[in-house]
Order: C-alpha cells, then sequence, then structure tokens
C-alpha cells in the first residue's frame, strides 16, 4: 500500500491513459462500423488529458526529471550550483502554489455560474477541480525535492 500511495501520480496516469486508449478506439470503431460516434467520449478524453498533463507534471518534478539546461550552472562552484537547484525547487512550489489558487478559483467561478460542458451536461467545476487538486500535489513534492536537496541525500529506489 505504501509503494501504491507513493506512485499514486503513475498509477493515475497508466489508468488513464489506458482508458482514454479503451474510449478512443471503441469511438473510432463506433464512427467507422455504426457511422456514429459518441461525443462524450471526445470530453472524457480532453479531461483525461488534462489530469495526465499535470498529473505527469507531478511524476516529473517526483523524479527530479523535468527539463534542465546546465550550460551555465556547471560553470559555477558546487555549493552555487546547489543553490541553483534549491532555487529551482522553491519556484516549482510557488507555482503549484498559484496553479492551486487560480485553480481554486477557476473552480468556484464555474461552480457560481453553474457551467456544464457540452457533451454530457456535466458540471463544469467537476473538471476544474483537477486543477487545484493537481496545484497542491505538485507543491507537495517540490516541496518534498527541495527539502531532500536541502539535507543532501539521495532518494532511494
Amino acid at each position: 500500500m505504501k509503494k501504491f500511495l507513493k506512485e499514486i501520480e503513475d498509477n493515475i496516469c497508466g489508468l488513464l491513459l489506458l482508458a482514454m486508449m479503451v474510449l478512443t478506439c471503441i469511438n473510432v470503431f463506433a464512427r467507422y462500423v455504426f457511422k456514429s460516434s459518441m461525443p462524450f467520449v471526445e470530453e472524457l478524453t480532453a479531461l483525461g488529458l488534462v489530469i495526465i498533463s499535470l498529473s505527469g507534471a507531478a511524476v516529473a518534478a517526483k523524479r527530479g526529471a523535468h527539463l534542465g539546461l546546465t550550460v551555465l550552472t556547471d560553470l559555477l562552484p558546487e555549493k552555487v550550483q546547489k543553490g541553483c537547484v534549491l532555487l529551482g525547487h522553491l519556484l516549482g512550489t510557488v507555482f503549484g502554489l498559484v496553479l492551486l489558487g487560480f485553480g481554486i478559483s477557476m473552480a468556484a467561478l464555474e461552480y457560481e455560474l453553474k457551467l456544464v460542458t457540452a457533451g454530457m451536461q456535466w458540471p463544469e467545476w467537476m473538471m476544474g477541480a483537477f486543477v487545484p487538486v493537481s496545484g497542491a500535489v505538485l507543491t507537495v513534492r517540490y516541496m518534498q525535492l527541495f527539502i531532500r536537496d536541502l539535507k543532501g541525500k539521495e532518494e532511494k529506489s
């Protein structure tokens, strides 16, 4: 259970990707065989893409796999390099907090205006709620990286 929770974003991304693939294949089959598509599938796959993108950012943060250009930082002393890494983690944390704040505002506005999706007529705020949740997860992952790198420890797999 501990391993599942440690890799929760990975599992969510994998399950969503599988569900999106199956739904899209069914929709393509229906479109070409029955000459009728299912419009709700497009909404669900668009939602899945948003969730995978935001959760994928948290996965990359957790693994320290975000792209970085080290041409300049490699020329700096080791302590300054560590400071640059820590600054990057702090900026990632700030970005997660901004995503959290604006996501809450967006979902609250969608709820207040009673917006619904075009095809399924589901409340938009239910879809928009994934933005602040992902922002919170991204914030936690960057804070974990900051603390780990501040202590100078490498994470064990």
